[in-house]
């Protein structure tokens, strides 16, 4: 179904909105989130306002369909009610005042038949709000689903595959969402079914095992599961995308574990770009032992290394080059600190390119808000 073109009134309003629409596409094509019609990447376009009837059908089709409830209401009421809930709701939420519409959906959460577009559009206007607030989008995606709302569903199935919000769904039930929702009329959903496929794919083709499962085709809440089944503790993450656990039940030598990910920035999901164990400096005996202990088990596995000697010189490192474009590295640095890194090279760069251009747009933003202020 084609996506409705929507109009913002006057063209003052869509020309001083515009850094905040364009910060706002960025995020919901990042986020792969088609609720809002601003993922197309142009300005708004200016001038003609749309017909209030228009508005209402587009915004109907793209946060509900038809409203849901046990009680039919009267007509009449029904009408006015759904007025009110575009012009406090949604109307703020394409916007992008989203404080402004969060707080104007509250007031319809608990109506009989409109409970479920107020919760589809606070779960959106949180998903644009600060990262901390990702939970609070899930929850009201969770509810939206529960009430059959389309778009309720496609948030509710990113946020199982994402991981960011500490949504834990299999991947079976994840398909089962997005398949209704794109049944309903959201196209987006098409996208992450195809991230479910790939995953798929991967499973069935890859070679290269970690812990007995093919790790860097597991999305991140399905391998964060997996290290977590298999013994590793969560800690507090240092570092933007990437998730730290203690290895002492896998491997009690190591005294972290790390994956890195890379985020794809057209559908939000976070792939595995590099993974590896961290072994704190030691001296003498007990780092000579270490160091060959890893770099016999290393090449008993994977044969002899590609590049580099057994056992790597400080400040060096020796790399065993695998199918699927995948690496492995014993790595050791001046300070006798080692690591046994596994990593996709391409993902690495993707994660690098995509941290930098994210970047870029926080600091334009800052700018611009700089600017606005002095």
């Amino acid at each position: 179904m084609a996506k409705p073109q929507l109009h913002p009134s006057p063209a003052r309003t869509a020309s001083r909105l515009r850094p905040r629409l364009a910060l706002s596409a960025i995020v919901l094509a990042g986020c792969g989130v088609g609720v809002l019609a601003l993922a197309g990447g142009s300005d708004p376009e200016p001038a003609r306002p749309a017909p209030r009837a228009t508005l209402h059908s587009a915004l109907t089709s793209v946060l509900g369909g038809a409203e849901t409830g046990a009680a039919k209401a009267d007509p009449r009421q029904l009408a006015d009610q759904t007025a009110e809930l575009l012009a406090q709701c949604e109307r703020p939420l394409l916007s992008n005042s989203l404080d402004a519409a969060v707080k104007g959906c509250a007031a319809f959460l608990d109506h009989p038949t409109l409970a479920a577009r107020a919760h589809a559009a606070t779960s959106s206007a949180y998903m644009l709000m600060d990262p901390s607030e990702v939970r609070k989008s899930a929850a009201h995606a969770e509810a939206a689903t529960k009430l059959g709302n389309a778009a309720g569903k496609y948030l509710w199935a990113y946020h199982g595959l994402n991981g960011e919000s500490g949504v834990q769904m299999e991947a079976d039930h994840a398909r089962r969402n997005l398949e209704e929702a794109l049944a309903a009329g959201m196209p987006k959903a098409s996208k992450l079914l195809a991230v479910i496929e790939e995953s798929n794919a991967c499973l069935d083709a890859s070679q290269f095992r970690l812990l007995d499962q093919p790790a860097f085709c597991l999305l991140r809440p399905q391998l964060d599961r997996w290290l977590k089944t298999s013994g590793m503790a969560p800690r507090p993450s240092r570092q933007a995308w990437t998730d730290e656990y203690n290895p002492g039940a896998v491997l009690p030598d190591a005294s972290s574990f790390e994956v890195s990910y890379d985020r794809d920035p057209s559908s939000g999901m976070y792939y595995p770009a590099a993974m590896g164990y961290r072994f704190a400096a030691r001296e003498g005996r007990s780092a000579t032992e270490l160091l060959a202990r890893l770099g016999r088990s290393l090449s008993d596995k994977y044969g002899p290394p590609s590049r580099g000697t057994l056992p790597p010189a400080p400040g060096s490192g020796t790399a065993w080059q695998m199918a699927e474009g995948l690496q492995i590295e014993l790595l050791r640095d001046a300070a006798g600190e080692l690591r046994v890194r596994y990593q996709h090279p391409k993902r690495v760069q993707a994660a690098l390119a995509h941290a930098e251009a994210l970047q870029t747009q926080r600091d334009e933003k800052r700018a611009e808000l700089t600017r606005r202020a002095l």
